[in-house]
Order: structure tokens, then C-alpha cells, then sequence
């Protein structure tokens, strides 16, 4: 079965990953998906936030993947 696309991830799939990430200790490594509903802002933003903005979100990948932790979209929400 083929990922869904961001807008394919219903209303209620994006709030129970953002619930999980408000359940989750500091350290959590999160997916781009988790991050994104978080933030309320969609997975394309967070590319662009990667790719262009200096003083964005820190992450951290692993081969192909992007991993952002709890505790950094928390300081960046903050700041």
C-alpha cells in the first residue's frame, strides 16, 4: 500500500499525531508527519523550512529520514 499524501491524512489522523506528540517526553524523536501536525503546518512547509530558513526548526536525519525531537519544535514555538 502506497503512503498517503499529506492531504490525504484526515482531520482526525493529523490531531492524534499531534496528541501524541503533547503526550510525548522531550526527547521523543518524531517524523516529519508527527512534527507537522503539531505545528499545524504541512509537511511541504517544513521541507521549505529546512531547505531556506537559516534560524528554523533544528532536525536531524538519518539516511533519507528527517527527525525532528519534541524538544526543539517546543523551542521553536517558544521563540
Amino acid at each position: 500500500m502506497a503512503k498517503k499524501t499529506w492531504r490525504q491524512v484526515s482531520r482526525n489522523e493529523k490531531m492524534a499525531m499531534a496528541q501524541y506528540v503533547i503526550d510525548s517526553p522531550p526527547e521523543t524523536p518524531l517524523s516529519a508527519e508527527h512534527a507537522a501536525s503539531f505545528l499545524g503546518v504541512s509537511t511541504a512547509t517544513l521541507q521549505k523550512m529546512r531547505c531556506e530558513d537559516t534560524n528554523g526548526i533544528t532536525f536531524t536525519k538519518i539516511g533519507r529520514q528527517v527527525i525532528y525531537y519534541k524538544r526543539d519544535l517546543e523551542t521553536y514555538l517558544a521563540s
